[in-house]
């Protein structure tokens, strides 16, 4: 504080006369607050009391955003207007700012560093005081690295750390001094403010561990206004810590905290806040908060918010009455015991299906959670459903149709309705070969146990007569080679007693236009191939592009029949090296009378 001392002295004897006994309290020796020698990357707090309103002196030594000597920038670009360093305090009770250095009347010391020296005054209360020293990259861990990287920056325990505040030590003029009649508070006092301030509070979601999430069903018995407090990260990319409200039985959006929602939380640019009052009707709700794996209260990595102790959402109703009206709940996105297909708990390279048959048309709900790295993009992770007697999809997981499923950005999720008719159904879930329940290379979803698809009824209750095990439709088959592996020349005989119209349905492989896994008809006697699958005769069969579909009629005479089908040496079922097909186990051919 030694640049500041001067200009302190002055101040101190401008107002002695003023203040009377007050002015005495300004030169006690023990500060109510006395933050020195932060590290390159630390947060600390510390509280203090005052029985009645008076003056404090403070002196406070921070950091504007300042380049390295070579004009290289350390740190994101969009926090290059953000002080690394900075003091400022609270009103335990209100959690207001009631004073800030970034915004005090500071002076400019050598490179970059900014100073405040005097007299704020402050009625009777608990206060929190803040100090945010963010100024260095961790680089490199270990004795190792300190001796690679020469002689500038600092090594604190096992990290040493480098940076434009850190190589020429001016992180060492940091720190935070308040003086002024009262006493240094408890940290039971702390914790009893934060407690007295969620007094009215229906919900209170604060993840404790990064990378993780928390919801919470809650029921109101009546319509009632909802003070939404809400601390997190998001920045015009992306939203990393966050939480919204949903309706617990339409799935409806009810709030979100969005970047145009929010306001400056204070600190890093990336801390937002949202402080909104919603008018909530009788129903019942759900409230989620998530964070990604960095920047929460467990290891901030930039200068966090005003408020650090409310990072994650918070939901008040001030009305005493109305607050007495709301329960919570236990909610799952999934119902227990009620889902029609649970292919959850995903692993790397994986290819499962399930099937079942409705009796009767039915709207169903669709849980899915997989993989996108971007909107425009096809699914890494994903899930489909196939109709049984038109081997055609009825649904499939787009990247266009999920939102953010927490965690990680490419972790998606679909949550909607469709309406499905009578018949048997398959449902597909494909997973590629990394950051799934096995191993996430990522965070993971909020959901993370439900990574996979889950089918249920849409009025969340299943009736047992309306739904049954898978049946194949077996009608009308002539012969059929399906579920076809690499490497095989498989083969059928067939009889046709009178002059019959055949349809064919085909899946097989085309590469440049030519057929490599396809399948063909031969007349028994004759050796005479009478239908051969030509790649120009096909469409796309789903999944990758070589997936080829020949789904047509041919019209054969009575007669003696053996059908074939021929695969190479990759890419069939079981065996994918790209996307499968819409329908993977009919890889190979069936025929069926159409007449």
């Amino acid at each position: 504080m030694a640049p500041y001392a001067l200009q302190r002295s002055a101040t101190l004897l401008a107002v002695a006369l003023l203040l009377g006994p007050e002015s005495r309290a300004l030169g006690q020796s023990e500060p109510l607050v006395d933050m020195q020698d932060l590290t390159p990357q630390e947060h600390r707090v510390a509280g203090f009391v005052l029985t009645t309103p008076q003056f404090l002196q403070i002196d406070a030594t921070g950091a504007e955003p300042r380049n390295n000597d070579d004009h290289s920038w350390w740190g994101r670009e969009d926090e290059r207007d953000t002080w690394p360093a900075a003091a400022w305090i609270i009103d335990a009770r209100t959690r207001n700012v009631v004073w800030d250095l970034r915004t005090a009347e500071t002076t400019r010391a050598r490179k970059g560093l900014r100073g405040f020296s005097g007299l704020i005054r402050l009625p009777a209360g608990l206060y929190e005081a803040h100090f945010g020293s963010y100024v260095a990259n961790s680089v490199s861990h270990g004795s190792k690295g300190l001796i690679s990287l020469g002689e500038k920056g600092v090594r604190v325990g096992d990290t040493y750390y480098r940076g434009p505040y850190v190589d020429d030590g001016s992180y060492e003029k940091f720190g935070l001094r308040v003086s002024g009649a009262g006493r240094r508070a408890r940290d039971r006092e702390l914790q009893d403010a934060a407690r007295a301030f969620n007094a009215s509070a229906i919900v209170t979601l604060q993840p404790e561990k990064p990378g993780t999430s928390e919801r919470v069903g809650f029921q109101l018995d009546r319509p009632a206004d909802v003070e939404v407090y809400a601390i997190g990260e998001l920045r015009g990319d992306g939203a990393f810590d966050f939480g919204w409200i949903q309706s617990a039985d339409t799935r409806q959006p009810v709030w979100r905290m969005e970047m145009n929602r929010t306001v400056a939380a204070g600190g890093a640019n990336k801390n937002r806040m949202a402080h909104d009052t919603l008018h909530l009707a009788a129903g019942r709700y759900v409230a989620y908060f998530t964070s990604d794996d960095s920047h929460s209260p467990a290891e901030w990595n930039a200068v966090p918010p005003y408020d650090p102790a409310f990072w994650g959402l918070t939901l008040r109703v001030a009305d005493p009455a109305a607050r007495a009206a709301v329960r919570q709940f236990d909610w799952d996105p999934v119902p227990e015991g009620q889902t029609i297909v649970s292919l959850i708990h995903m692993g790397d390279d994986e290819l499962r299906s399930q099937g079942f048959t409705l009796r009767q048309a039915m709207d169903v709900r669709i849980y899915a959670m997989g993989e996108c790295t971007d909107k425009k993009s096809e699914m890494q992770d994903y899930a489909w459903i196939v109709e049984a007697a038109t081997r055609r999809r009825v649904w499939e997981m787009r990247c266009e149709d999920t939102e953010p499923a927490g965690g990680a950005q490419k972790n998606r999720l679909f949550d909607g309705g469709i309406r499905l008719e009578a018949g048997s159904y398959l449902v597909y879930y494909k997973s590629d070969d990394s950051h799934s329940s096995v191993k996430w290379n990522d965070a993971p979803p909020i959901e993370a146990r439900y990574w996979g698809v889950s089918v249920f009824p849409a009025s969340g209750k299943l009736d047992p007569k309306a739904v049954g095990p898978f049946e194949r439709d077996t009608a009308g088959i002539v012969a059929e080679l399906v579920k076809v592996r690499d490497d095989r020349r498989s083969r059928r005989f067939f009889i046709l007693e009178q002059p019959t119209t055949i349809r064919v349905h085909a899946l097989g492989e085309g590469v440049g236009g030519e057929m490599v896994d396809y399948g063909w008809i031969e007349e028994e006697k004759t050796g005479e191939r009478v239908w051969e699958m030509d790649y120009r005769a096909t469409v796309e069969a789903g999944g990758a592009k070589k997936n080829r579909l020949f789904d047509g009629t041919v019209r054969l005479p009575a007669g003696r029949y053996i059908l074939f089908y021929q695969t190479d040496a990759s890419h069939a079922y079981g065996q994918w090296n790209a996307d499968p097909p819409d329908d993977p186990e009919g890889w190979g051919i069936t025929l069926r009378r159409a007449d």
